[in-house]
């Protein structure tokens, strides 16, 4: 009786184990199941980047302006064609600025 007690209590410790084996693991509210454990994903991807920490293509830009006689160069943002736009002081007037690829500079 005792061996009858056993081996039940066996197999119904080998069936749980099996079944929490076959459980899909449980994952946060929101998260894609499919995604890969610890990578890291950020789902608000339309925050603009800190302006304090500027890309380098960015600094580029700006030392470009600032190397052609501009100062206070601010809101600079790049459109799809890589041209920067800023706005910048020259001789104590703000001014709009393009910057093209090619390094050409127009004031608007």
């Amino acid at each position: 009786m005792i061996r009858t007690t056993l081996a039940t209590l066996a197999l119904i410790a080998a069936a749980g184990v099996a079944h929490a084996q076959m459980q899909a693991p449980s994952t946060p509210e929101g998260r894609d199941q499919r995604s890969m454990p610890g990578a890291t994903s950020n789902p608000n991807t339309a925050q603009p980047k800190s302006p304090m920490n500027p890309s380098a293509a960015e600094a580029a830009a700006k030392a470009e302006l600032e190397k052609r006689g501009y100062v206070g160069v601010k809101s600079l943002t790049r459109d799809t064609a890589g041209n920067w736009a800023a706005k910048a002081m020259r001789n104590n007037v703000e001014v709009a600025v393009i910057l093209e690829p090619s390094g050409t500079i127009r004031e608007q």
